[in-house]
């Protein structure tokens, strides 16, 4: 009965969550976009009110029991201008970390843009698609530069059952073109749920923990010192942040 009740529950969930981004795309974001200023500035607006509602969201997973959410470090989020990179463990990830950050720019699937409950949301905010190449590290630097925050999956997609995919390059590009040092994000679901080739449906009889620790920088710098050009420190950094995750689910006391 405790599986049936938190699969109603998660059930609820996903459906709020997509009457909402229909409601924000088609009612809320055309009236932020007809108020006064540059497109920036409509894009900041959206993000702020996104922001809002993924906060809402996860108290109302939270008050129906679904999950409950200890964030470590929550105040080094609020800084602006940050290169965020995360883990991608769960289905809601993005909703997890940016319903924490005052503003943030988040690099996105391309395939999100055909979901009709993401579409609109995604063009309001100005969140950026992932297969533009070297295009998208300018984008992205540029955002950086301008005192925005940017939030980064190095896997591209939610991580394999109990592991780690393979990280792209693109957000150590990112640092070492910015300079800016790596805010780490890790982000663990225990038990497990929401992950790669689970239904939103497949809970278990317990309440997900969700565990977000954002204490730790990592400074892309020193790994690239000696590299004999920038695709070789790419490669450097994208292996140290890697391992540093690698490590972190081995031991997240570490």
């Amino acid at each position: 009965m405790t599986r049936l009740r938190r699969a109603l529950g998660s059930g609820v969930s996903f459906a709020v969550f997509g009457l909402c981004g229909l409601l924000l795309a088609f009612v809320v974001f055309p009236v932020l976009r007809r108020l006064p200023g540059s497109p920036q500035d409509r894009e900041l607006r959206c993000q702020a009110v996104v922001q809002r509602f993924f906060r809402g969201f996860i108290r109302f997973m939270t008050a129906i029991d679904v999950l409950r959410v200890r964030v470590l470090g929550e105040e080094a989020l609020q800084e602006p201008g940050q290169l965020v990179i995360a883990n991608h463990p769960t289905l809601l990830d993005a909703v997890f970390v940016m319903s924490l950050m005052p503003q943030a720019d988040c690099v996105v699937k391309r395939a999100a843009l055909s979901n009709p409950f993401m579409r609109g949301v995604i063009r309001g905010t100005g969140y950026l698609a992932n297969d533009r190449g070297g295009e998208l590290v300018d984008a992205a630097v540029a955002r950086l530069r301008a005192g925005r925050s940017l939030l980064v999956f190095p896997e591209g997609t939610r991580s394999p059952p109990g592991g780690l995919g393979p990280f792209r390059r693109g957000a150590a590009h990112v640092a070492l073109e910015s300079g800016k040092p790596m805010r780490t994000v890790v982000i663990t679901c225990t038990p497990p749920a929401l992950g790669r080739g689970r239904p939103w449906y497949d809970m278990p009889d317990e309440r997900l923990e969700i565990q977000i620790d954002c204490r730790t920088t990592l400074d892309p710098t020193p790994l690239a010192r000696g590299a004999s050009s920038r695709g070789v420190a790419a490669r450097r950094v994208t292996a140290a942040l890697r391992d540093f995750y690698a490590k972190k689910q081995q031991n997240p006391r570490l």
